[in-house]
């Protein structure tokens, strides 16, 4: 079996002080030492099957592309693996554009971006398109496989499945340097009506229970997740969604009745740095994902081969972010953040915090939310079943990196 390991890694500016045109969690200064030789030095214990590494490389502002793909070839030049990576980052985007446009399919450049989580998840996809891997195998570079038959696992879960099913997903899990699997909760008074954290770790401890190995899930990690060629190649992240593209991502394959599955005891360690900007920001991003979400649900059609998805199946995460009452939550859980700003004297904090609430009333029409990532979905079909084509594919990979 062919893998695909694709490892999105995200840069920002030395200090981690300048201009950020695109939010990510944790950006690594380019001064600072980095996770990503890390989780790469992590790979030389891993056995198994036939693999590939693809390191794709983004940056907080697209001024620093020059300086992040020096960093970056700096770090694989100084790391002696026996699976030599491959980089793709701005000058390999701008080949592949180039070639799409020389083709006459310039069309499809508009699928093809480094900016935003869900559109570099969506670069994953059509490398290991490209690269003819029979499965894609999501990561991170906060993490590191400790697991030595990690892709062993991963293999023997995807053929169980594949008897089954056509399409599937199949997810893993988050291993913190203690041993657990659940996240710190925080206990702020705004976080009570905010729960995001209490919820995730109620979903993840009843998904992990030990009665089953593989379970049914309304949710995944982008950083432990893995999709055979038969999905990766139909649908596409979405990318309008400024995180949290993961567990949207399993909600629409469930809309076109592609399940998804957690293996409890797939896992990978995860030891993010800490992230580095204000608590009214991270809000903001977490209410624009759930509002627009939610937008999506209430805009369902159900045509042939689509089902339509309730916040009901989704409990108790993603699904209590979902429902009717997310406005009024919203409310609350910002009012007691900006008061709490205002009660230590950070006036233009508070300020900002309130300003969150703007998204409920700037989102497109419901209808639009739905009917504009299907039009997505038609348009990246076309583009992997393109690319695809032997003959197109070989050319695409010698113009993306010579011979691969």
């Amino acid at each position: 079996m062919r893998f695909c390991l694709a490892v999105p890694t995200y840069w920002t500016h030395p200090g981690g002080v300048g201009k950020e045109e695109v939010i990510y969690d944790h950006p690594t200064p380019l001064d600072a030492p980095g996770t990503l030789a890390r989780f790469l030095d992590s790979l030389r214990d891993l056995s198994g099957p036939q693999m590939q590494v693809v390191i794709v490389a983004a940056a907080v502002a697209e001024t620093l592309a020059e300086a992040v793909e020096e960093r970056l070839c700096s770090i694989l030049a100084s790391l002696p693996l026996s699976c030599q990576p491959l980089l793709f980052s701005y000058s390999h985007l701008k080949k592949l554009h180039s070639f799409c446009r020389g083709r006459g399919c310039g069309d499809f450049c508009g699928l093809l971006s480094l900016s935003g989580y869900a559109s570099i998840r969506n670069l994953t996809l059509v490398l290991a398109n490209l690269l003819t891997a029979e499965v894609l195998v999501s990561l991170d570079d906060d993490e590191m496989l400790v697991q030595s038959d990690y892709l062993a696992r991963i293999e023997e879960d995807y053929t169980m499945l594949a008897k089954d099913y056509e399409k599937f997903g199949l997810g893993g899990l988050y291993e913190n340097p203690d041993g657990g699997i659940l996240a710190a909760e925080p206990t702020d008074p705004w976080s009570f009506w905010w729960p995001k954290i209490r919820w995730m770790n109620q979903a993840w401890s009843e998904l992990a229970a030990p009665d089953a190995n593989l379970r049914l899930t309304p949710l995944a990690l982008g950083g432990n997740m893995v999709l055979g060629a038969p999905l990766y190649r139909y649908l596409p992240f979405d990318p309008a969604v400024v995180r949290g593209e993961d567990v949207d991502y399993v909600i629409n394959a469930r809309m076109f009745q592609v399940p998804f599955f957690l293996d409890h005891k797939l896992r990978v360690l995860h030891d993010p740095p800490a992230k580095p900007h204000p608590r009214w920001l991270r809000l903001r991003q977490d209410l624009n994902r759930f509002w627009y979400t939610r937008q999506k649900l209430l805009s369902q059609e159900s045509p042939p081969s689509m089902a339509l998805v309730a916040p009901e199946e989704l409990m108790p995460y993603p699904g209590n972010f979902l429902t009717e009452d997310l406005e009024l939550r919203a409310y609350r859980a910002h009012t007691a953040l900006a008061l709490e700003y205002l009660e230590a004297g950070e006036e233009e904090d508070a300020r900002q915090t309130l300003l969150n609430l703007a998204v409920m009333q700037t989102t497109p029409p419901a209808r639009s939310v739905f009917q504009t990532y299907l039009d997505v979905v038609l348009h990246w079909r076309r583009l992997q079943s393109w690319l695809a084509a032997p003959e197109v594919r070989e050319a695409a990979l010698a113009a993306i990196w010579g011979q691969v």
